[in-house]
């Protein structure tokens, strides 16, 4: 049954007080479980990408196990779907929180005081240009954190509150601007422009609950579903199995069903080819000339490396770390496109921000917002305090005015691009191209900068990278709001909750880590996030260099081509590529997903082509199913991984 002919049965508000109480448990579960399970028993990545497997787990135990059982003690005490889903959409708002927000959050309050060395000099080049109230000087802290306190030696919360109060300001206001953005641009997305949503389909189809009397939805009774389901999930509990019992278990000893590396262009590149379930999953539900643009421009962005390197063509300038896209080329052509993404898509949507604006401003009563979680003048006004906010802070932190706008500008960029590539590409693990503080300097003269711009620019790291973002997973959540009818405005606070358990349960469980076991033996520290940073303003102070033209150049081309793109497909209904594929294909992460974006297409393909839609329509549950088995194991054994003190059983990368 469809959710149309369900909803008009379900009577009152979705925001029940049973509802926000398990989301604001699963919320913790994600927060403080993802912590412990990537940090420590370095297991399955649960909360790294935009799909969001914990969050994915938890619904389907609850919705297949807990809300039955909830349905057999009594009829009403089971959960309706519209409460199912806000539990969810708690879960997904605390998914971006722990694995590396949080611990990078932390890392790099530490980073320029224990790494610092007679070699690296961090004691006379970065140290005396940190605000006293922006990170603790105590070395004693630092130690504590990284290698952790003696036996029954207490967690100095005391010497940490100061500096976690400095911060608040700064963190809350980047979430809001990040939630009032997508309040702002959701009935553009949603409903003009009619993005696809990918992420949202397998819990949106697990939320449905059955006819009266029944315990399970049409979902769960699905064979085909389960026939999904079972491939990936035999798979992941074998590869399981075979980390405890690995002279036992004689197949599934690697996480991925396949992986090969091919040198190509004379050995200048490797091309992989992996494949992954739920990838593969995912995929089938985007538009072809999406799917066909992503893995095109990949594997086209493979290509120009190749005969980078066989020409001997390279770039002299240092980005530094944390770019998503290696080649600094690449890289300023990526951001170009982000750039034409990013503005092109205001441009499109500027009759609806019309609409926002006035009634924001002068309260125009023929545009209506009672479908929003905010008031489009709640939105406005918030979005434009809290930003004053973020500029105001950097600059008491030492940034200068510009750079403050500046990167921030380049954040804003990135992440409501990488937003709408999430929510109209369906990009399940991936990354923004880019790092804007890398960008910023390569664009100016770094000469004239002063020393405490770059260390504050240093600490924009930890929330400018990563592979989920707030904005991503509120996307996804406003998306999850059209079902739930009524009035939405309770909600706005429902999310606001979940961040609030979300940066309480991580901050608390890496602490609880660190001071335990020393941060320089969980993975957030072998990620090396927490020094990225620090270590590329160093090498800004110690070498400094002037406007790299070539950046410029390389930014501008990257315009021409998104340009390009964007015309051809307003301008001819036959045009294959889509704009997409450019701005995001040539990342790393894509290299390893290409593959199993070629194969959702070509299947996609072949059975809209032989079965037309509603032989797809038919197969869409078994997609779900790979999905859904894909993720399910690695849940499992994480739980089991916990009793049994094993560590590094990774069932799926994320």
């Amino acid at each position: 049954m469809s959710d149309q002919e369900q909803k008009p049965r379900e009577q009152g508000s979705a925001v029940t007080l049973r509802a926000v109480m398990l989301g604001s448990v699963c919320a913790f579960c994600i927060a403080a479980g993802a912590s412990y399970g990537t940090h420590y028993l370095q297991g399955s990545f649960m909360a790294l990408g935009t799909s969001m497997p914990g969050a994915i787990f938890l619904m389907f135990v609850l919705t297949l196990l807990i809300n039955p059982l909830l349905k057999l003690i009594h009829p009403s005490a089971g959960l309706r779907q519209r409460e199912l889903l806000v539990v969810y959409i708690m879960m997904v708002m605390a998914s971006p929180i722990p694995t590396l927000f949080a611990g990078r959050y932390l890392a790099q309050m530490m980073a320029p005081f224990y790494y610092a060395t007679p070699v690296n000099e961090w004691r006379t080049l970065i140290q005396p240009h940190i605000p006293h109230w922006m990170m603790p000087y105590d070395p004693s802290v630092s130690k504590l954190f990284y290698e952790g306190a003696a036996s029954g030696q207490p967690i100095p919360w005391e010497a940490w509150l100061p500096f976690f109060l400095a911060w608040s300001p700064f963190i809350w206001a980047l979430f809001l601007v990040m939630i009032t953005i997508m309040v702002i641009l959701r009935k553009q997305w949603v409903e003009h422009e009619r993005l696809i949503y990918p992420l949202i389909q397998v819990p949106l189809a697990m939320s449905q609950v059955g006819e009266k009397g029944e315990l399970l939805g049409a979902f769960f009774k699905n064979p085909v579903m389960w026939a999904g389901f079972f491939l990936p999930a035999a798979w992941g509990t074998l590869h399981g199995l075979y980390n405890y019992f690995p002279e036992v278990i004689p197949i599934a000893r690697e996480v991925d069903v396949l992986l090969m590396e091919v040198s190509v262009f004379q050995q200048t590149v490797d091309l992989y080819i992996t494949f992954r379930w739920n990838i593969i999953g995912f995929f089938y539900f985007l538009k072809t000339e999406i799917a066909f643009s992503l893995w095109f421009f990949n594997l086209l962005a493979y290509a120009t490396r190749g005969v980078f390197g066989i020409l001997g063509i390279s770039s002299t300038e240092a980005l530094g770390s944390g770019h998503d896209v290696w080649d600094p080329i690449l890289a300023h052509i990526c951001m170009g496109a982000i750039l034409v993404l990013f503005l092109g898509g205001f441009w499109s949507a500027r009759s609806h921000l019309r609409q926002v604006f006035r009634k924001a401003f002068i309260g125009d009563e023929s545009v209506d917002d009672s479908d929003e979680i905010l008031s489009y003048r709640a939105s406005v006004f918030t979005l434009i305090g809290s930003s004053l906010v973020l500029v105001g802070w950097l600059w008491i932190a030492g940034m200068p005015l510009w750079m403050a706008l500046g990167i921030l500008f380049l954040a804003a960029a990135l992440l409501v691009a990488y937003a709408r590539v999430v929510a109209e590409g369906g990009l399940s693990d991936g990354a923004p191209p880019v790092v804007p503080a890398g960008i910023l300097l390569a664009a100016v003269d770094t000469s004239a900068l002063s020393a405490s711009g770059l260390v504050v620019l240093a600490s924009t790291y930890f929330w400018t990278t990563g592979r989920s973002f707030v904005i991503t997973s509120c996307a996804n959540s406003l998306r999850l709001a059209e079902e739930l009818g009524g009035n939405r405005r309770r909600l706005f606070w429902v999310i606001v909750l979940a961040l609030i358990v979300a940066m309480a349960g991580s901050v608390w469980m890496v602490m609880t880590l660190s001071h335990t076991y020393g941060a320089l033996n969980l993975w957030i520290i072998l990620s090396e996030g927490d020094r990225a940073g620090v270590s590329m303003v160093e090498r800004v102070m110690r070498s400094p260099t002037g406007v790299h033209w070539w950046s410029w150049i390389n930014t501008g081309i990257g315009v021409l081509l998104m340009s390009g793109l964007m015309v051809a497909r307003w301008l001819y209904t036959w045009w294959p590529l889509h704009p997409l594929g450019l701005a995001i294909g040539p990342i790393w992460i894509m290299d390893h997903l290409w593959f199993n974006m070629f194969l959702a297409w070509l299947i996609k393909i072949i059975v809209l082509k032989y079965g037309g839609v509603s032989l797809y329509m038919r197969t869409r549950p078994f997609f779900m199913g790979m999905i859904l088995g894909y993720f399910t194991p690695g849940g499992f054994f994480l739980i089991v991984d916990y009793f049994t003190g094993m560590s590094s059983n990774v069932i799926f990368w994320g």
